[in-house]
């Protein structure tokens, strides 16, 4: 199992690389650049003298090779500094720290209820196949695959406004500020979010329970008398889950990544408001940084995928 982790481990560095060499030199090619967006910002695109424009790419180091340049951003990374933003002058870490605990709370709420919701109504639904309660759990989901979650976003606010003349709270407070306050705000957004990837997830359980539940070994296992329960949890539920986790998991990975327009409805700025805000600013470091976080964080969630999938089914590690 050890030697397994460690090959997908190491795995993951070229993989990091190849993004970051993509993402710096795909940037560069984009016509434009942060000193153009400036001052173009200020109103002053148009007449402002060259010479200027040439004086402040020097101080960002843009008229440096882009071998350099990419050198010395690689020098960052290895030593864990991401550098400063072209737009603002700040600290990039800075920049992303507060982004990234609302989007990654964001993340973490909508997965727990896409979680909550899919894996019994899936099991459900496959246990009561072609019934009426089948169907509901069907309609509900492919209801959830029709809603974008902002438009559903948008519904339970006019909803709360028109029936409870209530409005969640439209400021983003720190769960560690005031913990009930944050969770007022977000957990609307993360049903919304959650319903909408639940519906996936539901499908993909009931289609792996009902594959799994066909098995020779499961009828025997009923043949013998084994009680219900116990069959789905030590047998059937486990070896359905493998599909399941990787539809979870990239959900997860995908929403830490920013969701702009569901931020837009509710208020939030989280990664993917930071992402629209440093690609029209034309922030190179901050798009790196933001790409670079979006890639690990795929790449990661794939690693545990792997390891996960190894536990659930040890065949996998003699592959």
């Amino acid at each position: 199992m050890l030697k397994y982790i460690a090959k997908r481990f190491l795995l993951m560095i070229p993989t990091l690389l190849g993004v970051a060499i993509l993402t710096f030199f795909l940037l560069r090619i984009v016509p434009g650049d942060v000193v153009e967006a400036r001052f173009i910002a200020a109103g002053q695109g148009q007449f402002v003298d060259r010479a200027l424009m040439d004086m402040e790419r020097a101080k960002l180091g843009l008229d440096q090779p882009m071998w350099k340049q990419f050198v010395a951003w690689m020098w960052g990374l290895v030593r864990l500094d991401l550098g400063l933003s072209m737009w603002t002058g700040a600290p990039i870490t800075e920049e992303i720290k507060l982004r990234l605990a609302l989007s990654l709370q964001l993340a973490i709420m909508a997965t727990v209820v896409a979680t909550l919701l899919a894996i019994p109504l899936g099991v459900v639904a496959a246990l009561k196949q072609d019934t009426w309660i089948d169907y509901a759990v069907r309609v509900f989901s492919i209801a959830g695959l029709a809603m974008p979650s902002f438009w559903l976003g948008i519904l339970m606010i006019l909803g709360f406004l028109i029936i409870f003349k209530w409005l969640p709270p439209m400021v983003y407070t720190p769960f560690w500020v005031d913990p009930w306050e944050n969770l007022a705000q977000l957990i609307w957004p993360a049903l919304a979010v959650g319903y909408r990837y639940s519906a996936v997830a539901t499908r993909m359980t009931r289609s792996a329970m009902l594959e799994v539940l066909r098995e020779d070994y499961i009828r025997t296992a009923r043949a013998k008398g084994l009680w219900l329960k116990l069959i789905l949890v030590r047998h059937a539920l486990k070896n359905a889950m493998l599909p399941v986790v990787t539809v979870i998991a990239l959900e997860f990975a995908f929403l830490l990544g920013g969701l702009v327009v569901t931020e837009q409805v509710f208020n939030l700025n989280g990664i993917g408001m930071l992402f629209v805000e440093a690609i029209a600013r034309r922030d190179y470091t901050l798009t790196q940084a933001l790409v670079l976080l979006t890639a690990s964080t795929f790449i990661v969630v794939n690693f545990l995928m792997d390891v996960m999938y190894a536990w659930l089914d040890p065949r996998i590690r003699y592959r």
